[in-house]
C-alpha cells in the first residue's frame, strides 16, 4: 500500500495520502484545507540502524588526536560530530548543552551522557 506525501497548492501544508494499491492512486485531497489536488513531493527516508553499527562507524580513541576531554570545545566538536553521524534531532536541551560547551563552559558529566542521540 503505498503512502504518497504531497504539497497543497492552497494552503501550501504538507500531507500524506494511502492508496489502497499502486493501481488505484486516487486523486490527493488536503487533510488540512480539504482542497483537492497538490504537488508530490520526495518523502523523507529514513534507515534504522542498530547501536552497532553506528559505533562501528566511529573512529578508534587512539586515532582521535584532535579530541580532548577536558575541553569543552573539543567535546562539542565530538557530540556535534556523533549527531551528525546519526542524522537525529537533539532537541532545545541538546541544542543548548552545545551552546553552553562552545561557549567554553564546563559541565557536569551527567549532562554529557544524557545527551540523547536516537541510538
Amino acid at each position: 500500500m503505498p503512502i504518497y506525501e504531497y504539497r497543497c497548492d492552497s494552503c501550501r501544508r504538507k500531507f500524506s495520502m494511502l492508496n489502497r494499491s499502486f493501481s488505484e492512486i486516487k486523486e490527493p485531497v488536503c487533510s488540512h484545507c480539504g482542497v483537492a489536488g497538490g504537488t508530490r513531493i520526495m518523502s523523507q527516508v529514513r534507515v534504522h540502524r542498530s547501536p552497532n553499527d553506528f559505533m562501528g562507524g566511529m573512529p578508534a580513541w587512539d586515532t582521535m588526536t584532535d579530541f580532548n576531554e577536558d575541553d569543552p570545545r573539543s567535546v562539542a566538536d565530538m557530540l556535534r560530530r556523533m549527531k551528525d553521524d546519526t542524522g537525529q534531532a537533539i532537541g532545545p536541551e541538546g541544542e543548548e548543552l552545545l551552546a553552553r560547551l562552545d561557549a567554553g563552559e564546563m559541565v557536569n558529566t551527567d549532562e554529557v551522557e544524557d545527551f540523547e542521540l536516537g541510538l
